[in-house]
């Protein structure tokens, strides 16, 4: 068998020793430009090495768009190598948890020889994508990521983006179910820290590792993402197709949901998710969801379901998304593109307002209700001090 045509459902059974990709993988997994003029899309497959099929759907697109006309340039690159190799999630260090800015600076001033396993990657994935966003920005292009992903419960595919209205704008096109607040939540992933450099980014979750749907999804919120984007602009009758097959695999969920809780583990925790759960099932406050040290762990809220960990290695135990509403969807744009920011002002428990070089900071305390005012104009949780929060809102080019 191929590595292209390996099932990500026979490599995520095989052991540590037994990975998809166990004869080799290349960083650069392929690459269409015809020279024409668009954007630079930018696709990252196994960033943890035990979801292959981000990587078995990258290299499907790039060849059943090799023989058509494209615009701007796409870029296909695998993430932890070493991890897809050996079928492990990671090697030591969570390769989508270290994209935070103390970090990457800590990795440049280090000697490259004292690198350990994870960080030789993140080194290398970090020089390749930001020589093509610097060639990118010289040409003019817009730059896009679609970072792949899949998931250890069963349910529905999802995509995730930080809640900005462009990344909105485009996982919004591309129809699966659309998390926001990804970067409240979690510390350190590429998304985060690409649509902090002031870029488009969404992440395609496409299915649990196992089932081989998972490489179908993502092929097709692929080709949807491109047409959108004007790559393969021409091709409406494949994206049409493909973004019919993601409107049925959706089916009822909500198409927006904010993701509002994260429960956190350690490995000395010995957290164990009750058996059954999947993507997007209801949830009720107080409703037993898992073991942590022995005692149940509760239901802090009424919610849905989002990622409830069956595997062995991760720093979240599960995450709750509420729905958003088309209403609020609306206001946001309306109060971003107003600029309504001395509004904040007229929020309960607002201390101050300030602009700053990379956005503006508002000090509010932790209440749930100021948390929902202030995500409307694209705030989100920068840092803690005490019983307040410092907010930030990025602007994005």
């Amino acid at each position: 068998m191929s590595e292209a045509s390996v099932d990500p459902g026979q490599a995520a059974r095989r052991g540590p020793a037994e990975g998809p990709f166990r004869g080799g993988v290349e960083r650069e997994l392929g690459v269409k430009d015809d020279g024409r003029a668009g954007p630079l899309v930018l696709i990252t497959a196994g960033l943890h090495g035990n979801e292959p099929a981000g990587v078995v759907a990258a290299r499907r697109v790039l060849a059943e768009i090799s023989g058509g006309t494209t615009a701007g340039r796409v870029v296909a690159l695998a993430g932890n190598r070493g991890a897809l190799m050996r079928g492990e999630r990671h090697g030591g260090q969570d390769l989508n948890r270290l994209w935070r800015a103390p970090i990457l600076a800590d990795l440049m001033a280090q000697d490259p020889a004292d690198d350990r396993v994870d960080e030789a990657e993140l080194r290398e994935l970090l020089g390749v994508i930001e020589r093509e966003r610097g060639a990118a920005h010289g040409a003019g292009r817009e730059v896009i990521l679609l970072d792949l992903h899949s998931t250890s419960a069963a349910g529905g595919p999802f995509s995730v983006v930080p809640d900005v209205v462009r990344s909105r704008r485009l996982a919004r096109a591309i129809g699966l179910p659309v998390v926001l607040g990804l970067e409240q939540r979690i510390e350190g992933p590429l998304l985060t820290w690409i649509v902090g450099q002031g870029e488009v980014g969404v992440v395609l979750e496409g299915g649990q590792h196992e089932d081989p749907q998972t490489v179908e999804v993502l092929v097709d919120a692929l080709h949807v993402a491109l047409q959108h984007a004007g790559v393969t602009g021409g091709d409406l009758a494949r994206a049409r197709e493909a973004r019919g097959r993601i409107d049925v695999i959706r089916g009822d969920v909500p198409p927006v949901l904010d993701m509002v809780y994260a429960h956190p583990i350690e490995p000395e925790d010995g957290f164990v998710m009750e058996p059954g759960w999947s993507n997007f099932r209801p949830v009720c406050t107080g409703q037993g969801l898992g073991l942590q040290r022995g005692e149940v762990v509760q239901a802090p809220i009424d919610a849905f379901m989002l990622m409830p960990l069956y595997q062995g290695l991760g720093s979240e135990g599960f995450f709750l998304c509420e729905r958003v509403s088309r209403s609020w969807l609306t206001a946001s744009r309306v109060v971003r593109w107003l600029r309504l920011d001395w509004m904040l002002w007229l929020l309960p428990g607002v201390r101050a307002v300030r602009s700053t070089g990379r956005g503006v900071l508002c000090s509010a305390p932790a209440s749930r209700r100021t948390e929902s005012w202030l995500a409307l104009f694209g705030y989100r949780t920068s840092t803690r001090t005490g019983d307040e929060i410092m907010w930030t809102r990025r602007r994005a080019r």
